[in-house]
């Protein structure tokens, strides 16, 4: 098992990975795998309850701002010019046939 993580640690962790993202000032902190409360700056409308564990691993838990991020890797995968193809791909009656074999496409006489 490893060294129980302080406050501290884990408050420094959240601000070097969220910034000022999150207000921390409500946390009732027991445990790193003990759920706390915090909330988004951004959308202040209610408590966010997450462990402090998957609050380091996630993108923080807001759910207003998870789906913002959504919307935004969504639009900018639509704007995307296609990749290049390297080459067209033949057309059928340009693939090669084995000798001798018949074409299942062609009727037989």
């Amino acid at each position: 098992m490893g060294s129980p993580i302080s406050l501290e640690t884990f408050l420094a962790r959240a601000r070097a990975r969220f910034a000022d993202q999150y207000d921390y000032s409500s946390i009732v902190y027991k445990s790193f795998k003990t759920p706390v409360a915090i909330r988004c700056r951004l959308h202040p409308v209610k408590l966010i309850s997450i462990t402090p564990e998957k609050h380091l691993q996630t993108t923080g838990g807001c759910k207003f701002c998870l789906r913002q991020n959504r919307i935004r890797m969504l639009e900018r995968e639509l704007l995307r010019e296609p990749a290049e193809r390297p080459c067209a791909l033949p057309e059928r009656s340009e693939l090669s046939r084995a000798p001798g074999a018949a074409n299942a496409w062609e009727p037989q006489s």
